[in-house]
């Protein structure tokens, strides 16, 4: 009971907090007159995300399950929020693979970290480098190739992709050499 009771506690700290928060938000954009949904908004889902961490971590080994929605709705908020200060939208042709599979595999694996489970850890680890590898393609295809977002004109945008496809092609040389000398 006394964990039930702790989780309480801690969701009305959260909730009390957020609250006054927001109240001096709203103060503040009166007083100074500035709107502040503009540059916040993101956070009404990084916030609810993270969120789930406390909970996770209020309700000790048995709430490890938390961090898997935890981790998918901070990074969708994470990416909301670079995209609207960068203002790079079209991003989500890509952005996508760092929600599913890296944000699940992250989830998995601090659910496993958390609640000593090395075979989910493992499985958790693994999705997340599937999930980076498949992020790093399609960020390579879509800005370096297709320069979707503009981002690489000029000098930069032409020595940029030689430069990373020697730097995976010395990374691959490497781990294989790794993996022959164990």
């Amino acid at each position: 009971m006394a964990d039930d009771e702790r989780a309480r506690g801690v969701g009305v700290l959260a909730v009390g907090f957020g609250l006054i928060a927001l109240g001096l938000l709203f103060l503040a954009s009166q007083l100074f007159g500035f709107n502040p949904w503009h540059a916040i908004w993101p956070f009404f889902i990084i916030v609810p995300g993270l969120l789930f961490f406390v909970g996770m971590a209020a309700l000790g080994k048995k709430g490890a399950a938390l961090a898997v929605p935890g981790s998918i709705i901070t990074m969708i908020g994470l990416i909301l929020l670079f995209q609207m200060v960068t203002g790079l939208w079209q991003t989500w042709a890509y952005m996508w693979a760092l929600i599913f599979p890296t944000s699940v595999g992250m989830g998995i694996a601090v659910a496993g970290l958390w609640g000593d489970d090395a075979n989910a850890l493992r499985a958790g680890g693994t999705l997340t480098l599937m999930g980076l590898a498949v992020f790093l393609a399609f960020a390579i295809f879509f800005e370096l190739l297709l320069n979707l977002s503009g981002l690489w004109r000029g000098l930069l945008g032409r020595i940029m992709l030689p430069v990373l496809l020697i730097g995976a092609g010395t990374a691959i040389l490497l781990i294989a050499l790794l993996r022959r000398r164990r």
